[in-house]
């Protein structure tokens, strides 16, 4: 569990934002997962790369997308999931070279959940 929250606080440090709820992000992958029941992102992404609970019962799911290369980059996606719905995302990415910057990030699930724009 302290991975976990390592992680997620790391991620969130790295993608600019202290509290996705005071900042939300604007990203497509938010927008689409949260509110969602949890059978939705079953269906899309499959099983999660880690799980874990929190103290209050939340289920803390993260997906990880690492694109490999000249562009490589990597990209976690944490959903905060109580009741089972989506109450939470947090999209946060690493550029691991120059040329990552140029490239989206999280491009495998942007396409399973049909958000290629």
């Amino acid at each position: 569990m302290k991975t976990l929250i390592a992680l997620t606080a790391a991620g969130l440090l790295l993608s600019g934002c202290s509290s996705s709820v005071v900042e939300p992000q604007d990203d497509p992958i938010v927008t689409d997962l949260t509110g969602k029941p949890v059978n939705y992102v079953q269906k899309k992404l499959g099983l999660p790369n880690k799980r874990d609970e929190t103290r209050s019962g939340a289920m803390v799911w993260v997906y990880l997308d690492r694109e490999k290369g000249a562009a490589a980059k990597e990209c976690s996606v944490t959903l905060s999931i109580r009741n089972d719905v989506i109450e939470n995302v947090v999209v946060s990415s690493t550029d691991e070279s120059l040329f990552s910057i140029i490239s989206r990030s999280c491009t495998r699930i942007r396409k399973d959940l049909g958000l290629n724009s």
